[in-house]
């Protein structure tokens, strides 16, 4: 009999069974389709050496004014720079990292019943010292305690502090409970929760954690959620800096005239109003006007008084930047955007244009401003498009527009129900943006809002775990392909170890397996960059292995039923052929065949190819399925599939 061609469409659809969606592929790993024809994803290759120092969450690329390539790589407690395959740490100092230990919802017991907010954290105690009654405990640690909370005593070299007991917190790392019994000291042991007094984790209120970069000209700004400050970031500087506050290097006052020199940039501009306080001069700190900025280190007051010099101390900005901010990004009209802003939840702010550091909205000379969206939740993420500024709440999109003075801003609400299932959940490209909602996916197109149909969603929603899915899924185009890649932690993992990609060129989904707790698309640098459980950062499409260690049959893709007969008889399989566009033999093909819907499956190879092309097997069945999977790491193309058979009869 001729060889038949199966025809199979590009992408994975995955539905409850192989047999409810015939004739499609139905799982595959590590693989993709182009132009109709089936090839394998990328290798990775490490870039850096050594781990960094904690978890990556976020991840970003671009161009100093001398052309050199830099990263950022935000870290769960921390800021560094990536030069190559060198890192450095740039974090501020008093960075608040992401509070790990939190989880827990309000509201699923009495008030006062159960301790919220805590999974059960167990910190090492430094020293116990008891006086008048009243035991001191010092943890090693900073603890999370708060006054009244019962905690356990465990462990302690001098047994009698052990116990259970109502405490008050003194301090980050003190707290006192009453305790009638002699004075003593003591040393070791541990302080944890009840366990009588733990909440269960709850996906409802984990808290979550996010970076968000954009450049500024040739530096980037920075804004953790955890710590809230904008940051601003130079070629050359050795820490990140906080926008509107410098350390000052030195001063000095000549005819009348105080120069200030700051560590970093300072991005003041003339006629600012700037705070000094601390230097050893003590007639240099004032507030003052500045009159003009000749350096981006310098700047200068009118000040009269005795020619003089003096060290240290701080400049900061009049209105202060604004704290406690969720996430920033630049507009192409030059202005910074904080959302978030100050710790208003649903506020959107603005800077001046071309002035990172000046959000004086009282003044009528600039062009700073905010508003506060009339939204029933709080403000998660914002992401650049074509028409603006997409931003979304817990539940909403709004598009913030450009529409010139005197309101500067004007912001809509254009999705309803449209939420982020994480606040990275997101990949733009061509100013659109695709994005993961709780329960499906998400397109902005052209200023509108729409469902994007998904033909692996209801695998997907069903496989994210409902804790860690919420906090940890996060999304990054590709940029080499005219792809979307989203990893989330499926149903029982804390990292994400799962990923489904979109091509929106084609419009084909794929599912596979691959741990990355943040991802950037290729643009600055030549592959796209993303980082993995162990803190290592890799180039994505880079080889053919994973760092070195081999793939092969790990790559692969597979059908759902096919049924070679209609009426579903019985068929004998003899040879099969792959429209392979080179590398025929870097494949082998499984069969999987079955004679009723819900009977036991029989396999069959795996069959290798022939030098000339022809694949031979022998199977038997009424209900087919086929594993193509990849046999050394290297480029090969497989295109249509043909298949020899002959009919068996229907019993």
């Amino acid at each position: 009999m001729p060889l038949a061609p199966l025809n199979i469409p590009p992408g994975v659809v995955r539905t409850a069974t192989p047999l409810q969606t015939k004739g499609r592929w139905y799982d595959a790993n590590l693989i993709r389709w182009q132009a109709g024809k089936l090839l394998p994803v990328g290798g990775w290759e490490r870039i850096t050496s050594t781990p960094l120092s904690s978890t990556v969450r976020g991840l970003f690329t671009w161009t100093t004014p001398t052309n050199i390539p830099l990263g950022a790589i935000g870290l769960s407690n921390g800021l560094y720079a990536l030069e190559g395959d060198a890192y450095t740490n740039i974090t501020p100092s008093g960075f608040v990292g992401e509070e790990t230990g939190l989880s827990g919802a309000y509201g699923a017991s009495d008030y006062g019943e159960l301790y919220y907010g805590l999974d059960n954290p167990v910190y090492t105690i430094s020293t116990a010292v008891r006086s008048s009654n009243v035991v001191t405990i010092t943890t090693a640690t900073t603890h999370q305690f708060r006054t009244g909370t019962s905690v356990v005593i465990a462990g302690v070299t001098t047994s009698s502090f052990n116990g259970t007991f109502t405490i008050t917190r003194t301090g980050n790392t003190t707290f006192t409970y009453a305790q009638t019994a002699a004075n003593a000291s003591s040393s070791g042991g541990t302080a944890s929760l009840p366990s009588a007094d733990i909440r269960p984790a709850s996906a409802a209120f984990i808290p979550s954690f996010s970076w968000t970069f954009d450049n500024w000209g040739g530096d980037i700004l920075a804004v953790a959620s955890s710590d809230g400050r904008l940051l601003h970031f130079e070629e050359n500087e050795a820490t990140a800096n906080v926008a509107g506050i410098n350390a000052i290097s030195s001063a000095a006052r000549v005819s009348n005239v105080i120069t200030y020199t700051t560590a970093n940039n300072h991005g003041f501009g003339a006629g600012d109003t700037v705070i000094i306080t601390g230097n050893t001069e003590s007639t240099f700190n004032d507030t003052f006007t500045i009159a003009t900025v000749p350096t981006s280190k310098t700047f200068t007051v009118s000040d009269s008084g005795a020619d003089t010099t003096g060290t240290g101390g701080t400049a900061t900005i009049s209105p202060a930047v604004p704290s406690n901010n969720r996430a920033v990004i630049v507009t192409p009209e030059r202005h910074a955007v904080l959302i978030g802003a100050g710790g208003n939840n649903r506020r959107v702010a603005w800077s001046s244009r071309e002035d990172y550091t000046d959000w004086n909205f009282a003044s009528t000379t600039n062009t700073a401003g905010f508003l506060d969206l009339d939204t029933s939740s709080q403000l998660v993420m914002c992401a650049p498009v074509r028409e603006g500024t997409l931003i979304w709440t817990q539940d909403e999109a709004w598009l913030m527009r450009y529409i010139g003075l005197p309101y500067v801003y004007g912001i809509d609400r254009i999705g309803f129900g449209c939420g982020l299932i994480a606040p990275k959940a997101f990949a733009t490209y061509a100013g659109r943006c695709i994005w993961m909602g709780t329960e499906s996916f998400w397109i902005y197109d052209g200023g509108v809002v729409k469902p994007l149909g998904c033909d692996v969603g209801s695998y997907i929603f069903s496989d994210i775990d409902e804790d860690y899915g919420k906090r940890y899924t996060h999304g990054s185009e590709n940029n080499i392909f005219p792809e979307a890649w989203f990893w989330y932690p499926s149903v029982g993992s804390n990292v994400p170890d799962k990923y489904v990609v979109y091509n929106y060129s084609e419009g084909w989904w794929s599912i596979g397996s691959m741990t990355r707790t943040a991802a950037y698309g290729a643009g600055v640098l030549r592959y796209p960059i993303a980082a993995d459980e162990n803190n290592n950062l890799f180039f994505q499409e880079a080889g053919w292995t994973a760092a070195g260690v081999a793939i092969e049959t790990d790559r692969y893709a597979e059908t759902s039923v096919i049924n070679l007969q209609n009426g579903g008889l019985i068929s004998f399989v003899k040879q099969a052929m792959t429209d392979s566009g080179y590398g025929y033999d870097s494949t082998q093909l499984t069969f999987y065949s079955s004679f009723t819907p819900e009977g036991t499956e029989t396999t069959w190879g795996p069959y290798h190819p022939r030098s000339d092309g022809y694949t031979d097997v022998r199977v038997t069945g009424r209900d087919y399925r086929i594993k193509l999977a990849a046999t050394e790491d290297a480029p090969w193309s497989v295109g249509e599939m043909r298949i020899d058979f002959m009919a068996r009869g229907g019993r």
